[in-house]
């Protein structure tokens, strides 16, 4: 999911927000550095939490980071891996619908269209979520702005990860290039998806075009994001019972 949701959805969780819980719940998706491996910050949370239990700080840190990643059973496992019944994540399954379009915009092989489409469903999700938090706006902002907490972070996390200091700190505001801080709307939504898919693949996209995906992605996603989200938010929290008791 994109940065937005995984705010709310630890907040949702934890039940605080702080700009340590906010970095914790966007930390994994930090890898768009490129200083990280998709695996090292999505597949290490339980790792990651017990390291800072050692070390003793942080713990919020770590606590957003778990509501996140996909070891331990956070929101992107329910998002892309697996979901109920569904033959992948929640994400994929809504995105079916917009696959061939999504093929035909991107101008990508087939094969890749399921996946770029789930990237449509979690925008149209950040939008929906957007609008009805508002609350939160300015939080990521807000915390990316922490530049005392975020090295203090990357001081712990660099010898967790054997990467410097500086990279995992320099992580965070390149993370914030690639992600909207303020006003979420369909069409920045494709500028910053554009940014992102130039990056990786050498594509250019019209962004007009996107932004109509989106806003199609988030009709879809309407009726059924709020009880996904519940339900992962049960799931996660009996993940933090059970760490809790297990301390």
């Amino acid at each position: 999911m994109f940065p937005y949701t995984h705010l709310c959805f630890a907040r949702d969780t934890l039940g605080n927000i702080s700009n340590e819980v906010v970095l914790g719940a966007i930390f994994p998706d930090t890898v768009i550095a490129g200083f990280l491996n998709h695996s090292d910050t999505h597949q290490n949370s339980e790792a990651l939490h017990n390291y800072f239990k050692r070390v003793g700080v942080f713990r919020d840190f770590s606590r957003g980071v778990i509501t996140h990643a996909t070891d331990l059973k956070g929101l992107d496992y329910y998002c892309d891996e697996k979901y109920e019944n569904y033959e992948k994540g929640f994400a994929f399954e809504i995105a079916k619908p917009l696959v061939e379009k999504v093929v035909n915009l991107c101008g990508i092989p087939e094969e890749m269209g399921w996946w770029k489409a789930h990237n449509f469903v979690e925008m149209g999700s950040e939008l929906w979520v957007h609008k009805n938090r508002p609350e939160y706006h300015g939080l990521l902002e807000k915390a990316l702005s922490d530049v005392d907490l975020i090295m203090a972070l990357s001081q712990v996390l660099a010898p967790f990860y054997d990467v410097s200091t500086a990279k995992i700190a320099m992580s965070f505001p390149i993370y914030g290039e690639y992600v909207l801080m303020k006003e979420v709307t369909p069409l920045e939504l494709a500028r910053k998806y554009h940014k992102q898919t130039l990056k990786k693949h050498g594509i250019n996209l019209n962004l007009h075009a996107v932004a109509s995906v989106v806003e199609e992605a988030e009709e879809i996603v309407a009726q059924s994001l709020p009880e996904f989200l519940q339900s992962c938010d049960r799931n996660v929290k009996n993940v933090f019972k059970n760490l809790d008791e297990s301390e």
